[in-house]
């Protein structure tokens, strides 16, 4: 994963999962002129995963 410090921006997407416990959101930098994202969540644990990762950064 691309170090991306504490400036990202994120968009959500809505899914037609019957998973409740999924989600997407991405999560971009925000001086990057790159189309894809750096980091793709899908639920709950992956974002607190990504946010401790921000945390140790």
């Amino acid at each position: 994963m691309q170090k991306i410090g504490h400036e990202y921006i994120f968009s959500t997407e809505l899914t037609k999962s019957t998973d409740i416990n999924e989600f997407i959101i991405e999560f971009y930098c925000e001086n990057e002129s790159e189309e894809s994202p750096v980091k793709v969540t899908r639920n709950f644990d992956e974002l607190l995963d990504f946010f401790e990762e921000l945390d140790l950064n």
